[in-house]
């Protein structure tokens, strides 16, 4: 539901460009009276259709773009910085065009016109800076917000309170509680639950048994891949309760696309509750999905 009020909020914010657009391109194809009087009629009439063009090129660019609402805050860091680019992104690109349009419709070749090239400028040295520096400090800017989401998503969090070992093996994954003996395994044919408190910090601790997987629950905008012998460390802070599916995102043999998960985020009450309610193992269980201990007492 979450995702369908954004895309209605997302229209609205279009729609608001709508009239905006579409009076652009009116003054694209008037220009000023002393350039519209030197265009013909076919593209003086371009005007209005060039606005059209240009609503419906957002509309596109804004839908195939369109993110999951995120529902941890690493996700949020994920979302401002797509944010930040596709400003930057729509500010260049309709400089980009609107200079474009101008030249093309100002300095064309007309019926007067008897040179067969126009004048030509060269040796323009603070031009020439300007369009290399401007793209310099574009990129520079993108890149520092960029290393600012990084550390956003990569933080840790010291006062986690709940640590999670997530071992993932062909064609499943397992789920241990540090330190309250309490593993859920699953297999190929039934996906386990990682069962979550919202509203604080959660550390994973992410290793494989055997080939190179990879955590991913798209509901977090976050992929992280499993290396046998190289475990990963990483902090999720979810914020809204619900149940988000997750799978292995890369490729590891026969049965990859039946290797899946899910994650139900719950209060901190409950989740103390449900884990309460869970059996005890002396031992994880292993590959097999076998327990390699016995039941506590």
């Amino acid at each position: 539901m979450s995702g369908l009020v954004r895309v209605a909020r997302l229209g609205k914010r279009v729609s608001w460009f709508g009239p905006r657009v579409a009076r652009l391109g009116e003054l694209v194809g008037g220009l000023t009276p002393r350039v519209a009087r030197g265009l013909t009629p076919g593209v003086a009439r371009l005007g209005p259709r060039v606005g059209r063009l240009v609503l419906l090129g957002a509309l596109a660019g804004a839908v195939s773009g369109c993110l999951p609402a995120p529902t941890t805050l690493e996700g949020r860091a994920v979302t401002d910085l797509w944010t930040q680019f596709l400003i930057a992104a729509g500010i260049v690109g309709g400089i980009v065009w609107a200079l474009m349009t101008f030249a093309l419709i100002r300095y064309r070749r007309r019926p007067k016109d008897t040179a067969v090239v126009p004048p030509q400028e060269s040796g323009t040295p603070r031009l020439e800076i300007v369009w290399t520096a401007i793209p310099i400090v574009i990129v520079l800017a993108l890149f520092g917000l960029t290393m600012v989401a990084l550390g956003r998503v990569d933080a840790r969090d010291p006062s986690a309170r709940v640590t999670v070992d997530v071992l993932a093996y062909r064609w499943t994954w397992s789920f241990t509680y540090a330190g309250t003996g309490v593993t859920i395994a699953g297999t190929p044919d039934e996906a386990p639950e990682l069962v979550l408190p919202t509203g604080e910090p959660i550390r994973i601790v992410l290793s494989s048994a055997d080939v190179a997987h990879s955590f991913y629950v798209p509901a977090f905008l976050f992929k992280r891949d499993a290396i046998p012998g190289q475990p990963n460390e990483f902090d999720l802070n979810i914020t809204d309760a619900g149940t988000y599916r997750g799978q292995c995102a890369e490729f590891c043999g026969v049965f990859h696309d039946r290797m899946m998960l899910s994650v139900r985020a719950v209060s901190r009450a409950e989740f103390d509750t449900w884990l309460a309610a869970q059996p005890r193992f002396s031992a994880a269980p292993g590959p097999s999905g076998s327990a390699t201990g016995s039941a506590a007492p």
